[in-house]
């Protein structure tokens, strides 16, 4: 009995010497409902003209070596083939070429499959070692997030991958496509796309699929990255002109991941910063030139804060005011100069009241000229001398501040009739 043991054991060895199976590759992911291809290559001795070639796959109960020989996927003989997989493969049918087109995979073709010949001896039968494994790719795509730290959310500096992948195997034989916010982005073609340092602008809805396929996209994930406001900036609306005595509302506008908590609103007006909100949105209901001034708010959550820049108001007055004031200012200015003339019309006429006062009052000097032809007149009524005589006074030029016709000469002459007797 041992050598009868013996002796079978070097007839399958010799047997197995005469045979030999390849298979490429040797793990397969496939989509579910595609095709795939098992490559295969044999070779036999010569003198072996009767074979048999199947292709197996070893049920559940059953070893997963191929030692055990399980339901037949493919058999030379039709009649042979198992239910599930009729009509369902492909057979290369060549000398030494064993490959193997499996349709229409579903997640129960999930296992390992093994090229299998056998002849007319009983000890002529031999399997490929190893086998190929089949794993079927469930859709829909899902996109998965992973970052390198273990932090419950994703901050700006990051290290961020985003994988594309489906239930069981992914596979990666095609080019990928990626989406952000429903947008292709180009250089993405692998089924992983790695961020190194994420930023708020990487902050979106991301989704993936196969290229030039009809494959089922990846629903849309989000890629939550966490950041203080940016972009932060006013909105004045209306956003036309603004005249006085309308109304209008300043926002404070920003992007900010959390949303912004706390808004702060500053009023600028000659080099005096002032506080005047905390709201996101500042109204002024009737405006005035008194609004007039720069204006900028800060918007803060839990990461951070930032400024918006810098906007001035300025206020128009309407025309029709304008005019109005105009025209009071004028007014003004003419009754100014109204009253500046009559001024200048009382004084002139004060001025010449006291004028001709002044010339109706007589001025005489008396020179010693005068006194001198008195005197002589006085000696002769003394002798009792009458006589007439016409004396002739000469006034020479006065020299009193008050003032003198113009008609005047600056020699008046005077004549007297001194009368005088014996």
């Amino acid at each position: 009995m041992f050598y009868i043991s013996i002796l079978l054991q070097l007839l399958e060895s010799a047997a197995a010497a005469s045979f030999s199976v390849s298979y490429q590759p040797r793990s397969i992911c496939a989509f579910e409902r595609s095709s795939v291809d098992f490559s295969c290559r044999f070779d036999y001795s010569s003198y072996h003209r009767d074979i048999t070639t199947k292709w197996f796959k070893p049920e559940a109960h059953q070893k997963q070596d191929g030692t055990q020989v399980g339901i037949s996927v493919y058999h030379s003989k039709a009649a042979e083939i198992h239910q599930l997989y009729k009509n369902r493969t492909t057979y290369a049918k060549q000398d030494n070429n064993c490959s193997l087109r499996l349709h229409n995979v579903s997640k129960s073709d999930i296992g390992k499959y093994f090229f299998r010949i056998e002849t007319n001896s009983y000890y002529e039968k031999y399997t490929g070692p190893g086998g190929i494994h089949l794993n079927v790719a469930v859709l829909p795509f899902r996109v998965t997030v992973k970052t390198q730290t273990a932090n419950e959310h994703i901050y700006e500096g990051d290290s961020v991958t985003l994988t594309c992948s489906t239930e069981n195997c992914t596979p990666k034989q095609q080019p990928f496509v990626w989406f952000k916010n429903q947008r292709l982005i180009p250089e993405a073609t692998d089924n992983v796309l790695p961020i190194d340092s994420v930023s708020h602008s990487d902050f979106g809805n991301y989704s993936c699929a196969l290229k030039n396929s009809g494959t089922t996209s990846a629903d849309e994930i989000l890629l939550d990255v966490r950041y203080r406001p940016k972009n932060v900036e006013i909105v004045v609306l209306p956003s036309a002109k603004i005249q006085e005595e309308s109304s209008l509302t300043l926002i404070c506008m920003s992007n900010a991941n959390p949303a912004v908590t706390n808004y702060t609103w500053f009023l600028i007006r000659e080099a005096n910063v002032s506080y005047i909100g905390s709201d996101r949105e500042f109204s002024i209901r009737s405006a005035s030139q008194s609004d007039e001034g720069q204006y900028f708010c800060i918007a803060e959550n839990n990461m951070g804060s930032s400024n918006s820049t810098v906007i001035a108001l300025k206020v128009e007055v309407p025309r029709s005011r304008n005019f109005s004031l105009i025209a009071v200012a004028v007014l003004l200015f003419l009754m100014a100069v109204l009253l500046v003339v009559f001024g200048v019309i009382i004084r002139r006429k004060q001025f010449t009241s006291k004028k001709q006062s002044t010339e109706q009052t007589p001025a005489v000097t008396v020179t010693e000229e005068i006194y001198e032809n008195l005197r002589k007149s006085s000696e002769f009524e003394e002798n009792h001398t009458t006589c007439v005589t016409y004396a002739d006074l000469r006034l020479p030029p006065s020299t009193s501040d008050r003032p003198r016709s113009n008609s005047q000469e600056d020699n008046i002459v005077i004549y007297s009739l001194l009368s005088c007797e014996d």
